[in-house]
Parts: structure tokens; sequence; C-alpha cells
């Protein structure tokens, strides 16, 4: 019984959130409003850049024989994007109450709201979790490891099924990836700004996608060209890309959930 309260207590309170309407055009002034507080904290915001980077290559590297595992590990960049920016949004939030951008600061902040964060990074891990899974088995219904690890990313276009290989493996990324980015696009802001629990940011953050479908799609196509153009600068790119992205989504929840 209590737990039934509980959640229609939670679902009222998604409910009585305000979701703002915007323009197709709006995920464009997010991104220049992100690079503007990108400049504004370079360093913190350079530095936040330069580890997704690092961890990037590391685990390429590592991953570097099994192309599958690699191209996965790429993709699932998509699904915990709103948890690595997490700091960039507070640094956001700084600029916005006229304060000087303090990386302690944004670090710090993490803390405020720690168990629906983590709850959060729960669900998201969950769903990489899967993905992975999905990604190595669509693998091993078409060829097996030891071609992989011995013929690397050619075995995947020289083999007679390669574009059905490819198109369900394209088919599912992309489920997996709407499905994160529907439920995650201003909930983590959310919970960082609102101190609200994880089920009323997540319904908060589908409403926007429903009301903003064609704002959404073009944010998440922004949000997918960034990323790949981080990948193919080596990496490096992404210590500029993301933390662009990062700030441009503490704008997108501004814009979209009323205060």
């Amino acid at each position: 019984m209590a737990t039934t309260h509980t959640a229609t207590t939670q679902d009222s309170v998604a409910r009585v959130i305000t979701i703002r309407k915007v323009s197709p055009g709006a995920p464009l002034d997010w991104l220049k409003k992100g690079y503007v507080d990108y400049k504004k904290s370079f360093l913190p915001s350079m530095l936040y850049g330069l580890i997704f980077a690092v961890v990037g290559m590391a685990v390429i590297f590592l991953a570097s024989k099994n192309p599958i595992f690699s191209m996965a590990f790429i993709s699932a960049f998509f699904l915990v994007g709103p948890f690595i920016a997490v700091g960039l949004y507070h640094l956001s939030w700084q600029i916005e109450e006229g304060e000087k951008p303090c990386l302690l600061d944004s670090v710090v902040h993490i803390k405020s709201n720690l168990l629906n964060l983590g709850l959060f990074i729960v669900i998201l891990g969950f769903l990489m979790m899967i993905w992975m899974r999905i990604a190595a088995l669509i693998a091993g219904v078409y060829f097996g490891n030891l071609e992989l690890i011995t013929q690397g990313v050619s075995a995947i276009f020289s083999m007679e099924f390669s574009l059905e290989f490819v198109a369900f493996f394209t088919f599912f990324g992309f489920f997996i990836a709407q499905l994160a980015f529907s439920i995650s696009v201003v909930a983590i802001p959310m919970i960082i700004h609102r101190k609200v629990d994880v089920i009323t940011a997540i319904i908060t953050s589908l409403r926007v996608v429903m009301k903003n479908p064609i704002a959404m799609l073009v944010w998440a196509i922004i949000i997918v060209a960034m990323i790949n153009l981080g990948f193919i600068l080596f990496f490096l790119g992404l210590a500029v890309t993301l933390p662009i992205i990062g700030h441009a989504s503490w704008h997108a929840y501004r814009a979209t959930v009323d205060d």
C-alpha cells in the first residue's frame, strides 16, 4: 500500500512539472550556448574532455583484438554520455548563476543527490549491459570470435551476410540508444539541479521527448554527429565535442523544463 502511494506521489510530482514546447531549431541554440559555456569554463571542461578521451583510447586499445566489442563500446558512449557529463552540468549551472566555474565544486556537488544519481547510473549501466550482450549474440550468430580475432574488422565486411549483420547490429543499437536518450535527455541535469527522485526525472524526460519529438530528433542527431566527430579525430576530439554537448544538454534541460 505504501509503495503504491509513493509511486502515485512521484507520478503526480512529475505531472505538475510544466514542459515547454520548443522549436525544431532550438537544439542549434543549445549548441551555441554550450560552446559559450565551454569557453567560459575552458580549463575544467577541457580536463573532463581529456579524461573522456584517455579512457576511450585505453578501452579501445584493450579491445582492439575484438572489433565487435570495440563497436559495441563506441556505441555505448551514447548510452552513458549523460552520466559522464554530470560535472559539466554543474559548471553550466555556476555560469548561469554568475559564479566562477570551479572543477572541485562540480565534483563535490554530485554528492547532493547521490542516491538518485546512483540509481540512474544503475539503470544506464543495465541498458549498457543489455546492449553488450545483444552485440555479442548477434556476432555469435553470424561468425565465431576466433574468426574476428584472426581477421579483425575485415572479417565483418568480407562475410557473405555482412549487410544483414550490419543492419541487425544498427537496428538493435539504435533501439537501445533511443531508449537511453528518451529517459535521460533531461533526467540527470534535473536530478542535480532540483534534487528530484529518479522516477520523476525519467518521467519528465520522457514527457520532454513526447512534447518535442522533432526538436529531440534534431538534438539526438547533433549529439551523434558531435561524438562521431570526436571519434574521427582519434578520440582527442572528444576533449572538445563531449564537453560542448554536456554544456548544451544543460541548456536543453533549462529550455524544455519550466521552473
